[in-house]
């Protein structure tokens, strides 16, 4: 059995908006960030804490957009998590810095036919053992073509 392929007739990675975020915040690093996490969910980014600043980038599900179910092809939101892990420190710059460069990265950059848009995240900001754990969502959409 054959599998979907893209426009261009590779192989269709349907997490690739995973990779591209790592691939968009990867510049940031020269400016401070520490790394780049691909988290596979909320709660392991405790476990990956100890680096700041980091980003963790999380796969949070997907929904079906509106009016583009033909049977044969179908269109989905992908909804991606990224988490600032923060500690206040003299020497570095502010959470609110980093939150910034990160939108600044992200927010209407092209990843495959669609761009990411940031949505309202679907978790709080928490803080815990002098870290602070700040969240920013984007929706990006991914096209499913079936086989004849």
């Amino acid at each position: 059995m054959s599998q979907p392929a893209n426009q261009s007739g590779t192989e269709l990675d349907y997490l690739q908006a995973g990779e591209r975020l790592r691939e968009l915040l990867a510049p940031l690093k020269p400016a401070g960030l520490k790394e780049v996490f691909v988290a596979t969910d909320v709660a392991a980014i405790a476990n990956l804490g100890q680096h700041s600043p980091a980003v963790h980038v999380v796969y949070q599900g997907e929904r079906e957009s509106e009016g583009t179910q033909s049977g044969r092809a179908s269109s989905f939101d992908q909804l991606w998590l990224l988490v600032l892990v923060h500690r206040a420190s003299p020497k570095e710059v502010s959470a609110g810095v980093w939150l910034a460069r990160i939108l600044q990265a992200v927010s209407g950059r092209a990843c495959g036919d669609s761009t990411f848009r940031r949505v309202t995240p679907p978790v709080k900001p928490s803080y815990s053992g002098g870290a602070a754990y700040l969240p920013l969502a984007f929706t990006t959409r991914v096209k499913f073509k079936g086989e004849r």
